[in-house]
């Protein structure tokens, strides 16, 4: 077998569209060649032609140098042979045999929201193989990486009941945070046939090493399914334990003195985002494990029954590799819940260390404003003690200004008294009494007004 290519990856323009540019009315579908083994529209319910139609006169618009690559698994019995990015000439020679693996990722751009930047004459070799519609109007999409298509499961019936094929596609994720991938196989009474777009890279690369190894793994009936979930499940881990190691460096952060609030509240409220998401996609995919499972064992049902005529694949225990992936799977839905409730308590311990910061600065406020109130009552009693003396003399000073009074001399015969010193007393006395009793009524009045305002009893 040859060994892939090594990727290239090339920036292109891309045509930015938005959602308001999906077409609304039906448009002509385009006119399909029907293959024998796989006739188109079976479904047609389930398919909007004029949707697929419009896709590819869009992807004709598409001027992007890389776009989609196909790689075709070839087998004749026990010799597999791989063919890397076939042209279209070679994809319609060759499109009634072999497992396709359509990739899409190198188109670093392109014109859909998941960059399924197909040709559209790769698109209508696929389509003549047996590609199904519902993943082609998936991909046509304007929601994108949002929109879930529906896992499928058919049966189709020929003369007298018997089983003419069984055909099983659904989408998934290749961990939380990468691209979205298909896969359709269909197995008629002789042939077996994938189309697996934008299959695991890594799953590529063992799928390689063990047909190598041993060509009958080929055969195995959702031998491809559980490859592809094994290494999804390995991305989901990796996509937990990154997060986990945040979530435990913030745990660990004891002291709130080494806490920033601002950064680690917005930190932790989108690392519980994540978990959030992270789980229900753990929850989607354990879904889909279980979709697996289910076709699996209607599969084997079906070509086990001896009225369908069919031949018997050697292995048949792949079942239980879908088991022990669910098993693993509901493990996954577990934790990433556990880690969620772990991040809220974290989330929550931050609420309260910031409450008692707050309440701590907010008793060291009120500590020192009652300083500041003790010291400033002992500037308003000394200022109050200095206002009275200042009163008690005024009145004195005044009188005896204005009336020019000397009652007191130094003489040749010592201290002499005026004979009028009676005025000064006379007049200072009722002065102050009056000037004493215009501020206790002053104070008075204020205190009444400032009592009615509070409303105090």
């Amino acid at each position: 077998m040859a060994s892939p290519p090594s990727p290239t990856f090339l920036k292109q323009p891309h045509r930015n569209r938005s959602w308001k540019q999906w077409p609304l009315p039906p448009l002509p579908p385009d006119s399909y060649q029907v293959s024998n083994d796989f006739e188109l529209s079976q479904y047609p319910e389930l398919e909007d032609e004029s949707l697929l139609a419009w896709g590819l006169k869009q992807s004709e618009l598409e001027d992007s140098y890389f776009r989609a690559t196909v790689t075709v698994l070839q087998g004749r019995g026990m010799e597999l042979k791989w063919h890397y990015n076939v042209d279209d000439d070679y994809l319609d020679a060759i499109i009634s045999v072999g497992q396709f693996f359509v990739n899409t990722w190198k188109s670093m751009f392109g014109w859909l929201p998941g960059n399924f930047s197909i040709p559209p004459r790769t698109v209508r070799s696929l389509r003549r193989g047996g590609l199904s519609g519902v993943i082609l109007r998936s991909m046509y999409s304007s929601e994108g990486f949002w929109a879930k298509m529906g896992n499928q499961c058919f049966l189709r019936h020929g003369d007298h009941g018997k089983l003419a094929s069984f055909e099983s596609s659904y989408r998934y994720q290749c961990g939380w945070d990468t691209g979205i991938a298909y896969t359709q196989f269909i197995r008629t009474r002789h042939r077996c046939r994938y189309f697996c777009i934008n299959y695991p890279a890594l799953s590529m690369q063992r799928l390689t090493a063990y047909l190598k190894q041993n060509s009958a793994l080929g055969y195995r009936p959702f031998f491809l399914e559980a490859l592809a979930a094994d290494e999804c499940l390995k991305e989901f881990q990796r996509n937990i334990g990154d997060r986990r190691k945040l979530l435990v460096q913030h745990e660990r952060t004891k002291g709130d003195k080494d806490i920033d609030f601002n950064t680690a509240t917005t930190a932790l409220h989108r690392l519980s985002r994540d978990w959030h998401t992270l789980g229900q996609d753990c929850q989607d995919f354990y879904t889909k494990l279980q979709f697996l499972q289910d076709a699996y064992m209607k599969y084997m049902r079906n070509i086990q029954d001896p009225k369908n005529g069919w031949k018997v694949d050697k292995f048949s225990h792949t079942d239980e590799s879908l088991e022990v992936l669910k098993s693993q799977c509901d493990n996954f839905v577990r934790w990433t819940s556990v880690y969620r409730d772990r991040t809220n308590i974290r989330i929550n311990l931050l609420f309260h260390l910031a409450n008692q910061r707050e309440s701590r600065t907010s008793t060291q406020i009120a500590s020192s404003s009652a300083k500041i109130a003790e010291q400033t009552q002992r500037d308003s009693s000394s200022m109050i003690t200095i206002a009275t003396v200042t009163m008690f003399f005024l009145p004195g000073t005044f009188i005896s200004a204005i009336l020019s009074t000397t009652f007191f001399d130094f003489g040749p015969e010592g201290l002499s008294v005026s004979r009028q010193w009676w005025i000064l007393p006379a007049t200072t006395i009722p002065v102050m009494i009056i000037v004493f009793g215009v501020w206790l009524g002053w104070r008075y009045w204020r205190f009444k007004k400032k009592k009615s305002d509070l409303k105090l009893p």
